[in-house]
């Protein structure tokens, strides 16, 4: 890990020294992309390597990085036919070799110490899921993890806890970034197989915290998140519907479940997105998830509240 002297994080005497691997999924990001790759290497800490999985993209925007002044400096390009953001999330997992992965959406601002922070925070507790303070790079509103307020999985972003910078719980933790330990992300199975943009960072919390690993809030962990009401790239209309099934499968039982069901019924080609969902693998992931789980689900939601 490449860093300044006064960078928080230093490995105790006689340890191996973390490393970070920084993971960025895009598609047809253009400039933003630029940006935030210039904001990464701004920091005080800056990734052992950066990973930028080019999803199918046409723009031209990953070739700059592949250029002698990134590679120099870690940068690898990694281009994938497009699959959705979990399935090029995990492509750059595998070819990560960070003891930490940090996974960062394409247009994205992080603060010179937003790095430095969360190492050290997975430094001190390993088997973690962490979320940094994300604030809206358009305004001045800020979340810190997030909670499930309804059956479509819709979330709400918590505010910052004022006061003090130590890492506390929280539901969820939203992808646009969020850190965890290579051996932990490997146990958990990486991200699901969701297509295209939506809720795999709902799967992930959900089967981290069922795995009695924590979900934490890292508030001194900055970035500024372009929030935008359409990506730069055409979705399908039944892609989040399909997703939202296949969590309710996955994960939920009884009345939870049929409620978030209910909720597909009411979208683009239902039938056909059921159909998929019923006769994809579910049955395969729910036992994966349950063989590794130590907390039962009914715990989660009496824990952080429920949307019923």
């Amino acid at each position: 890990m490449s860093r300044t002297t006064s960078s928080p994080g230093h490995a105790p005497h006689g340890t191996r020294a973390s490393t970070v691997s920084l993971v960025i999924a895009t598609l047809d990001e253009g400039a933003e992309l630029h940006a935030t790759i210039e904001s990464v290497y701004g920091g005080s800490v800056v990734p052992d390597e950066t990973i930028v999985v080019d999803d199918g993209g046409t723009d031209g925007s990953c070739a700059l990085l592949e250029g002698a002044r990134w590679r120099a400096r870690g940068v690898v390009v990694h281009r994938v036919r497009r699959s959705g953001v979990a399935t090029a999330r995990n492509a750059g997992a595998r070819l990560a070799r960070g003891t930490h992965l940090v996974f960062l959406d394409a247009h994205c601002r992080l603060e010179r110490t937003c790095l430095a922070h969360l190492r050290s925070a997975l430094d001190a507790g390993p088997d973690a899921v962490l979320a940094p303070t994300v604030y809206d790079a358009a305004g001045t509103s800020a979340g810190c993890g997030a909670r499930l307020i309804d059956a479509h999985l819709r979330v709400r972003w918590l505010p910052p806890e004022p006061g003090g910078t130590a890492p506390y719980a929280v539901p969820l933790a939203p992808g646009g970034c969020l850190a965890v330990r290579r051996t932990t992300f490997q146990r958990l199975g990486g991200f699901g197989a969701f297509r295209e943009l939506g809720l795999e960072d709902v799967d992930f919390s959900i089967r981290a915290w069922r795995a009695g690993l924590d979900v934490l809030a890292v508030p001194g962990a900055r970035l500024a998140h372009r929030f935008r009401p359409h990506p730069p790239y055409r979705l399908t209309g039944t892609s989040r519907a399909y997703n939202l099934a296949r969590i309710a499968l996955v994960h939920f039982d009884g009345a939870r479940r049929e409620e978030c069901l209910r909720k597909v019924i009411g979208t683009t080609r239902a039938a056909e997105v059921l159909v998929e969902a019923f006769t994809g693998d579910w049955e395969a992931q729910r036992a994966a998830v349950e063989a590794i789980s130590v907390r039962p689900l009914e715990a989660y939601f009496e824990r952080f509240g429920d949307w019923r």
